[in-house]
């Protein structure tokens, strides 16, 4: 793995890990509420806090850790949380934690879909690409790896020793497997690709692989797989 490639991940790990120290004290007055039944009253006070932090979250992101629509929908996730800290209701303080920790959960999963991303290979040679493929599905055959990524064994063996830029197509399927991998079996993965999805219109994923157009139902579709089937 490239140093570059380290950097991006150091970056959106400690990016999660910050949205963790949001989240926890949440989760701890939702604890105590349940277990006493009271709020601490300094809690607007500690939103105001929450909502000055969530303002640095924003201005530290990096746009190229990030595709264009998760960065959209990451900074208008931040900016819904800012607001519900500012518009902290002291009468109805549990309501305001709840709708912060919802916020948090979701920044959570928008960056750990980047990190998984990037330990698939985004920004990589096809060589890491494919030995980052390789590394997750190991008992995956050549000739069904080969048929994921719509090419000759031997073309995919080329790939496995070249230094330049991945093709689009490797790319894409290693960002996909990289998701899907956290709710499937190696099996599971490649049979992911080959089923019939009604959210891609019937079609098999790996039938609109090489549509730019279809990319982010693709995309989508393998967020929505990992969500049903794991963590």
């Amino acid at each position: 793995m490239s140093v570059a490639e380290e950097t991006v991940e150091d970056r959106l790990t400690s990016l999660q890990g910050e949205i963790g120290d949001l989240i926890r004290p949440l989760a701890h007055e939702v604890a105590k509420a349940a277990e006493d039944g009271t709020i601490d009253s300094s809690f607007i006070d500690r939103y105001r806090e929450t909502a000055r932090r969530l303002v640095e979250l924003n201005d530290d992101l990096h746009e190229d850790d990030f595709d264009p629509r998760a960065l959209a929908e990451l900074r208008g996730i931040i900016i819904e949380a800012i607001r519900d800290a500012q518009e902290a209701d002291p009468e109805r303080p549990l309501d305001a934690i709840d709708s912060l920790l919802v916020r948090g959960e979701q920044l959570r999963h928008i960056v750990r879909d980047a990190i998984d991303g990037h330990v698939g290979g985004m920004g990589a040679s096809s060589a890491e690409v494919m030995a980052n493929l390789r590394q997750t599905l190991p008992s995956i055959k050549q000739t069904e790896l080969a048929a994921l990524l719509g090419k000759s064994q031997r073309q995919v063996q080329r790939w496995a020793a070249q230094e330049g830029p991945p093709p689009r197509r490797l790319e894409l399927v290693a960002r996909l497997v990289a998701w899907l991998r956290h709710g499937w079996t190696e099996q599971g993965v490649v049979y992911w690709f080959m089923r019939p999805r009604s959210d891609l219109g019937g079609k098999k994923p790996v039938d609109v692989l090489d549509d730019p157009n279809r990319e982010t139902d693709l995309i989508r579709a393998a967020r929505r797989g990992r969500a049903q089937h794991g963590s």
